[in-house]
């Protein structure tokens, strides 16, 4: 076998794998989501804004990959649920700052909690050395992305961060 089709057949079972992966994951996550009645990308804003601490709309929007209409939207709602406080700048009247509200901070909690334990099971169904194995393949796979810049389309910005947080 050629040293490209060996590259091929190898970025062909990487691309199932994550497929799979990817696929498992999403669906449990959903499912977490409907235990505290959020959407994933609703977690995931809750997320980014617990990183960002207080922050205004256009960073967060960045931050998501959203237009700032669509940021906007995913906010009214979470505001609309209490899970979001928006302020205005005292000096800037027309920037707006969001932060999560107390509840928002409980029902981020309670998420990240389910989240844990279902990343638990999953653990607990693999040995102790399987474990290892993974983290550490999981670890080199982080670096080599990290790594990777070539083929980036200009102005492209990272995914959001946290787990939850899955690109569709």
């Amino acid at each position: 076998m050629s040293r490209d089709a060996e590259h091929q057949a190898e970025v062909e079972a990487y691309e199932h794998v994550m497929s799979r992966l990817v696929g498992a994951y999403r669906g449990r996550i959903t499912r977490v989501c409907r235990t505290v009645k959020l959407t994933p990308p609703q977690l995931c804003a809750l997320e980014t804004i617990q990183r960002l601490q207080r922050t205004k709309m256009s960073p967060l929007a960045e931050e998501l990959n959203l237009s700032m209409g669509a940021a906007s939207t995913l906010i009214d709602r979470l505001v609309t649920r209490g899970l979001v406080a928006r302020d205005a700048d005292p000096v800037d009247r027309r920037a707006v700052y969001v932060s999560l509200s107390a509840s928002g901070r409980d029902v981020l909690g309670a998420a990240c909690e389910a989240r844990r334990g279902l990343v638990r099971q999953v653990f607990q169904a693999l040995s102790p050395t399987e474990r290892t194995t993974l983290m550490q393949g999981l670890g080199l796979l982080a670096d080599a992305w990290e790594r990777v810049t070539e083929g980036t389309p200009e102005g492209s910005t990272a995914a959001p961060d946290g787990p939850g947080c899955l690109s569709s």
